[in-house]
């Protein structure tokens, strides 16, 4: 049988002097999970009719769990683990295949941000995602209520932002 030829380790191409992929959070990224899921169009035969007579349903996950253990350079049961605990809650596909979200991937990217650089153990990241989650929504509700006094809602948003910031919790904007 024809065998795909292996892709060389880390330690080999860092051996050979090629580059590394670059490991750990860029600076610039941003770490606040989105509020709402975001989906994706894809054809099926159940679904209801889009433009040009075909199928679409949305669907909220966008990458496989290889792909997203990829994109955040993390073991593939790291996510699962999270799963099973509750942190994440990636979508399915019909076969039960995993399906991360950009949402999914900003949440581990949290998660991530928050053992690694602030050292909580996972009961800590469970209870700072309940917290953040509940601050975010109430940070919404507020901004949403001020929408007719501008000076208000900055003056709101100001203060929750120093709030995430003490918490040194990304700022949700």
């Amino acid at each position: 049988m024809y065998e795909q030829p292996r892709s060389r380790s880390r330690l080999q191409r860092e051996a050979d002097g090629a580059d590394s992929p670059p490991r750990g959070r860029p600076k610039d990224t941003n770490l606040s999970p989105s509020v709402g899921p975001k989906a994706v169009p894809v054809a099926t035969e159940n679904a209801g009719q889009g433009s040009g007579g075909e199928a679409v349903l949305e669907v909220e996950g966008v990458y496989i769990i290889s792909v997203a253990a990829r994109i955040l350079d993390m073991h593939p049961q790291t996510l699962r683990k999270y799963e099973r605990l509750g942190l994440i809650n990636p979508g399915r596909t019909i076969g039960m295949l995993r399906l991360y979200s950009a949402e999914d991937i900003k949440k581990v990217r949290l998660i991530r941000y928050l053992s690694d650089e602030l050292g909580l153990n996972l009961a800590g990241v469970e209870f700072a995602l309940a917290a953040y989650a509940n601050l975010t929504a109430i940070k919404q509700r507020m901004a949403s209520r001020l929408e007719a006094i501008p000076v208000a809602q900055q003056m709101v948003q100001e203060e929750m932002d120093l709030l995430f910031k003490s918490l040194n919790l990304p700022v949700d904007r």
